[in-house]
């Protein structure tokens, strides 16, 4: 026969565990939903920069700019974002697999963390950080990004890395997956899916001239970049989050339910057998 007090107390635990998992599942719903309107009011700034900078790439097609030059493959850096908890489903796994995928392939590597996650998983694996970002991946400040992005930028600025890469997650069609984003060198066709701001055909020349334009707009565009991949990143994490949580808690009640179901039967099985004896000892 089962323990009646230890069925009960196992209930409670799990209703306490329950509660946590709620809670934590609501706090993910509202954390996700201010990330969302952080993501779309940065996306509108970010969206003119590119529209913009297709415009100059459409009427200066001669361009030049360090930017721009060709991957010569003298080593790539890698920003790897991750969170820094754990309990949100795969978000972790996906993303740092990929990253640990593309590393093993680049041959030559420097390595940028964000989130603990990230740093301790490829830490213990044997994988040489030149800096971590930790506690900032849920919140980020733009000095935050700026000093992201620029440590990693001084790399290729000196001829120490020719590519830079983010590796983070991005929902797409519906599904949050692990991507990898280059961040420099640009490419024209970084711009192709912008929207032109007009038709400037009749655009004689730039003022001033096209090359200071996109020597503003350049460091700009990459920062935007940066930022856009954070906050996507901390969107899937929340809504990883919420899910994990929401599964975690509906698991949660199914158990109640069949604890009741053994604590019933064990208190049902306890009366007929106190019956018998009692039974038993009016006989004797």
């Amino acid at each position: 026969m089962k323990n009646i007090v230890d069925i009960k107390n196992r209930i409670k635990s799990v209703k306490d565990i329950a509660q946590i998992t709620r809670a934590m599942e609501l706090i993910s719903v509202a954390k996700m939903r201010k990330a969302d309107e952080r993501r779309e009011h940065h996306d509108r700034y970010y969206r003119r920069i590119k529209s913009v900078i297709k415009d100059i790439f459409a009427h200066s097609p001669s361009i030049d700019h360090p930017y721009l030059k060709p991957a010569e493959g003298k080593g790539t850096v890698f920003i790897v974002i991750a969170s820094d908890a754990g309990l949100a489903g795969g978000y972790n796994n996906r993303v740092l697999q990929l990253a640990e995928k593309e590393i093993a392939a680049a041959g030559s590597y420097k390595v940028f963390t964000v989130g603990y996650m990230a740093e301790e998983y490829l830490s213990v694996r044997g994988y040489a950080t030149i800096d971590k970002f930790v506690y900032c991946s849920q919140n980020p400040t733009l000095d935050d990004i700026r000093r992201l992005a620029m440590s990693a930028i001084d790399y290729f600025d000196s001829g120490e890395a020719d590519e830079i890469k983010i590796i983070s997650t991005r929902t797409i069609k519906g599904h949050n997956t692990a991507i990898s984003t280059r961040l420099l060198p640009l490419g024209k066709g970084d711009f192709e899916d912008a929207k032109p701001l007009a038709d400037y055909k009749q655009i004689l020349h730039f003022e001033p001239s096209a090359a200071d334009f996109f020597n503003i707009l350049a460091p700009q565009y990459v920062f935007g970049t940066m930022f856009n991949a954070l906050a996507e990143a901390i969107r899937c994490e929340h809504s990883e989050r919420m899910a994990a949580m929401g599964t975690a808690t509906e698991n949660a009640g199914q158990m109640i339910e069949k604890l009741e179901r053994e604590y019933h039967r064990a208190r049902q099985e306890k009366i007929t057998s106190e019956l018998a004896e009692t039974s038993s000892s009016l006989r004797e």
